[in-house]
């Protein structure tokens, strides 16, 4: 999935920041993404481009304490941070991903120099790069809940992790998996496409976000990752897929892979809404069942609300996802609108904190740089 010779070179940052507990890098700056003969991102998949030249590069740091790993990190390298958070210190940077954002605090436009003087044959040749820093125990929570689907969105596609895994994190990545890939055969019909199926799995995160709503990203994207990770979500996804897919949701696969069918009755529903995180279920639940079944009466205990029992513990989650599949038409919407619905106000929450957090973290001169290569990148997608 990646070039030997450019996970050398995605390592040797590790090499100049404090040690991290769990480092990835993602995006088409570490990732292939197809191109089109002119050198444009195509979402056809018709060329097989490597990862994009001149491009920023995205790393994600998950380290026990963010607080400390600042300030270490100001010590080694101050120029990545702005000078009032400089001023301010490691508290104010952990205080502001934490209070603010979603959890992960960005330093952006940062040179890239690891690259040896003569591009490697791959052709990667990033002219910057961004890091993003959270703590262990937050992203593990994104991972199994979608508390804010921001580090969890962006483990649901491929990743070149870079570091020696760590153990709770994969643990919880496997949550995070079978969660999407249920997520995502919901929002499937009977009978799809492996290319359907990547580009439900790479949109989950997308869905709501308010960067996509102002213009600040392609109008592609999803189609680009879809067709350049293609292939890696197939071996992503394989353990979800048998245990998921087989068990669940009755997954089987004709013409060479290409076009697959699952179960659609009732009850292969219901195993697929109760595998989502327990708190989006309940949300969706809110959103879906009808106000009658939703109504609160004084006294009422939590998680009992109207007579319906909201999922307040996982193993409630069957009998909620139940309930739900039950009230498949409620209203006149589907409980997968009622999904996707969820999905988007959660996505749109989280993006719209990291958007204000970004903005109060890093200086103005950056803060224009940054959204400008992103409305740059944006209106040239307008116009292909």
């Amino acid at each position: 999935m990646i070039d030997p010779s450019i996970e050398t070179e995605l390592r040797a940052v590790l090499d100049d920041v404090p040690p991290v507990n769990h480092a990835f890098g993602y995006g088409s700056g570490v990732l292939p993404q197809p191109r089109d003969a002119d050198g444009s991102p195509s979402a056809s998949g018709r060329s097989d481009n490597n990862a994009a030249k001149g491009s920023v590069v995205d790393f994600v740091f998950a380290v026990d304490d963010p607080y400390e790993w600042h300030r270490a990190n100001m010590r080694l390298n101050p120029s990545h941070y702005a000078p009032h958070l400089r001023a301010l210190g490691g508290w104010a940077v952990a205080a502001l991903a934490d209070g603010v954002g979603a959890g992960v605090h960005y330093n952006t436009l940062i040179p890239w120099t690891k690259s040896s003087s003569s591009p490697s044959s791959s052709g990667f040749a990033p002219e910057m790069f961004k890091y993003g820093v959270v703590s262990v125990n937050s992203m593990c929570d994104d991972l199994t809940n979608w508390r804010h689907m921001f580090v969890a969105g962006r483990m649901q596609k491929p990743v070149a992790t870079l570091s020696a895994p760590d153990p709770r994190v994969t643990a919880a990545q496997a949550t995070n998996a079978n969660a999407a890939l249920a997520a995502a055969l919901l929002f499937l019909p009977e009978k799809f496409t492996s290319r359907d199926l990547a580009a439900k799995l790479c949109g989950l995160s997308y869905t709501g976000d308010v960067r996509v709503m102002l213009g600040a990203d392609a109008l592609d994207k999803v189609a680009r990752i879809a067709a350049g990770s293609e292939v890696g979500l197939m071996e992503m996804y394989r353990d979800a897929r048998e245990e998921i897919g087989l068990s669940l949701a009755g997954l089987t696969s004709g013409r060479g892979g290409e076009v697959w069918h699952q179960d659609v009755r009732p009850g292969a529903r219901s195993a697929l809404f109760a595998t989502l995180p327990r708190e989006t279920l309940h949300r969706t639940m809110v959103i879906h069942l009808p106000p009658d079944l939703l109504r609160v009466e004084r006294g009422t205990p939590i998680g009992e609300v109207g007579g319906v029992r909201l999922p307040d513990s996982d193993d409630m989650r069957g009998e909620s996802a139940e309930m739900l599949v039950k009230f498949e038409d409620a209203g006149g919407r589907s409980a997968v609108e009622s999904l996707r619905e969820c999905i988007a106000w959660t996505v749109r929450n989280s993006s719209a904190r990291q958007l204000v957090a970004g903005a109060l973290a890093t200086s103005p001169s950056k803060s224009v740089r940054y959204v400008a290569s992103k409305l740059f990148k944006s209106a040239a997608s307008r116009s292909r």
